[in-house]
């Protein structure tokens, strides 16, 4: 059973202010921008390299991209202690550091739960939390970068 939890917001982190005038993925071309990314195999790090193909920005032309780190929140901080000028990482990470950052994509994150545990009682409690609970919503809400119209909703079932 394929089950909708949010869709969450990716973003470029900056700093504060944005003082490399940062606006796109075509300025991780840029000589003197330094670039934190994800490691191979994250979605993240997936959709840094599609945007890099279509603009024909080749990884050995981006400062920085073989530094990896492994969470959106580690992108984040090395933004903010200025060990990189930008990375790829969800809106929460960056609100949570008070930084600034640049919209990229809105990905779908699901709950993929198997039939055989969709009626155990901690799966059904899960499912009642995310489609009821208000201090649920409220709280993710509040990390910013997350919608919720579609929590909850079963998108597939076999």
């Amino acid at each position: 059973m394929l089950v909708n939890l949010a869709y969450r917001d990716q973003v470029l982190v900056v700093p504060k202010g944005n003082p490399k005038g940062i606006g796109g993925f075509e300025d991780l071309a840029r000589p003197e921008i330094k670039f934190i990314n994800r490691q191979r195999g994250a979605g993240t790090r997936l959709l840094t390299d599609m945007h890099l193909h279509r603009l024909g920005i080749r990884p050995e032309q981006v400062c920085g991209y073989e530094r990896e780190e492994y969470t959106h929140m580690n992108v984040a901080a090395a933004v903010a202690c200025g060990t990189a000028d930008t990375g790829l990482a969800i809106m929460a990470a960056a609100v949570a550091l008070d930084l600034d950052y640049i919209p990229v994509a809105k990905e779908r994150y699901d709950l993929i739960i198997p039939l055989a545990c969709a009626e155990e009682e901690k799966v059904m409690a899960l499912l009642e939390v995310i489609r009821t609970s208000e201090e649920f919503r409220e709280t993710v809400k509040g990390l910013g970068g997350y919608d919720l119209l579609e929590c909850g909703r079963v998108l597939y079932r076999q």
